[in-house]
């Protein structure tokens, strides 16, 4: 424990004290789900990951910033900015300590305390999670703030691209230490790295096969991960130079993308199986309405994903033992899913917590208060209608977030950001026992609407490979021939 936690203090000052690579830094240690920041025995068992703790700089930085502070409280208090958030994480802290005690024991729930004491339902009472759940919904909303307090800042694209590759870099490396850690001796240096106070799943096997978990406590918050982090890439691969895109993001998000493959979590297949779709679309409207030099990039990407995939089903349809391995396979973990054990367990926690919204007439029992297997049924739970109202108006805001396409780099982040919350989202509508929505949600919130609420004076400050042509240029002079006719 020791020895990580000194790299981890060291690295963390430095970042901090310099303010270069601090997001960097944070975005790399996501992959670390199981790195506590602070021993948990010494804080009475619970954990503060050091992904936590990393973020938490990257918010407290900003507020050390010049001018900084004002334009994070103006966005969060701002109605078009990010006050409806600002409205959620108040109603949700609110209710976290007085709906249990408001509603006593008139309503049972499964509690979040534990895997031992969550296997049952009891009657709702307060609890160390209604603190615990709160202080996550907070901190996020500070990562939200700071995100788009950065926005207002020259380079803050270049920065966010940066971060999101450093991400990626984080899910490959603790993937692969994970997949060939235990055969040649390397699980002793892994568990230095494995100091949370969580249920460690790390001897999963399906078919006989190990589930790769990387740094993370079990398979399915490590394929969540690696879709998240390889769908950012990828939708937002053009906001990258072509170099860069080509030897960098390309190669990394594919990596990402394999590592959901070989995680086996049935939530991050579904996940995967709609940023795919989203993929496709993606793909057929660049086809159509981009231009001509993306669009000739776009065709080659059409016949690298047809080819794949006609090879994929050749190799799998043309081997009899790969076919009846991948039929066990995929029956084990998707189609007989819903029968097993756990999936009847899963499916009783989000039962549970809609009894106990109906329960609460529809104001909720609190965040923290109730385990379910669907985020979006606990956020019902958790914080009633008005919770639930105001979140997904902040969801709607951050979709309805426009950045103009001639700003390509920020552009492009933006969409990207947008389709990667869909697969976020799938995932935890699959597996979301809590209501935190985490802070890639949070930090892909502060970019949109960040970016989109840039004043147009500012928005000159845009990293971009399509930046306004000058008043005489080709392009300009045809422009305004159009607009006269």
């Amino acid at each position: 424990m020791i020895i990580p936690l000194i790299v981890l203090v060291i690295l963390g000052v430095l970042f901090f004290l310099s303010g270069r690579g601090l997001l960097n830094f944070a975005f790399f240690l996501l992959s670390f789900g199981t790195l506590a920041a602070v021993p948990p025995e010494f804080i009475g068992g619970t954990t503060i990951l050091a992904s936590s703790a990393a973020f938490m700089l990257v918010a407290a930085r900003q507020f050390m910033v010049k001018d900084q502070p004002e334009k994070i409280i103006a966005g969060l208090l701002d109605y078009r900015a990010l006050a409806p958030l600002t409205l959620f994480t108040v109603i949700a802290v609110v209710g976290a300590f007085t709906l249990p005690r408001a509603f006593g024991e008139n309503v049972m729930v499964f509690p979040m305390r534990g895997a031992e004491e969550g296997s049952f339902a009891v009657p709702l009472a307060p609890s160390s999670s209604n603190f615990n759940q709160s202080i996550n919904l907070v901190a996020n909303l500070m990562v939200a703030g700071a995100i788009f307090g950065m926005s207002r800042i020259s380079g803050f694209t270049s920065k966010i691209k940066d971060a999101l590759i450093w991400g990626g870099i984080g899910i490959v490396v603790t993937g692969f230490a994970d997949l060939i850690g235990s055969n040649i001796g390397l699980t002793p240096v892994l568990e230095l790295f494995r100091t949370a106070s969580y249920k460690m799943m790390d001897d999963d096997q399906v078919n006989g096969v190990r589930r790769v978990i990387g740094m993370m406590s079990e398979a399915s918050s490590f394929g969540a991960l690696s879709v998240t982090i390889g769908g950012a890439l990828l939708f937002s691969r053009y906001a990258y130079d072509r170099a860069k895109r080509f030897f960098v993001v390309y190669p990394l998000a594919i990596m990402c993308l394999l590592f959901v493959v070989i995680s086996t979590s049935s939530s991050a297949y579904g996940a995967l199986g709609v940023l795919g779709l989203l993929h496709i679309v993606d793909l057929l409207w660049r086809a159509i309405f981009t231009s001509k030099d993306q669009r000739g990039e776009v065709i080659l990407e059409i016949a690298g994903a047809v080819i794949f995939t006609i090879l994929v089903l050749a190799i799998i349809l043309g081997w009899e033992a790969g076919r009846d391995q991948a039929k066990t396979f995929l029956d084990q973990i998707i189609f007989n899913k819903q029968t097993s054990s756990s999936a009847r367990e899963r499916n009783s926690w989000t039962a549970q917590g809609l009894a106990a919204f109906k329960a609460t007439y529809g104001i909720g029992v609190g965040v923290g208060s109730v385990r379910t297997s669907n985020f979006f049924v606990n956020i019902l739970a958790s914080t009633g209608i008005a919770g639930a109202s105001v979140f997904a108006i902040t969801i709607i805001r951050t979709f309805a977030a426009r950045v103009p396409s001639r700003y390509r780099s920020a552009f492009e982040l933006a969409h990207g950001m947008k389709l990667t919350i869909v697969g976020t989202f799938v995932g935890l509508f699959f597996a979301g026992t809590t209501p935190d929505y985490g802070f890639n949600i949070a930090t892909a919130i502060g970019i949109c609407i960040g970016l989109a609420t840039r004043s147009v004076a500012s928005q000159s400050n845009f990293e971009s490979m399509a930046m306004p042509e000058p008043e005489n240029s080709a392009p300009a002079k045809i422009r305004k021939k159009v607009e006269r006719l």
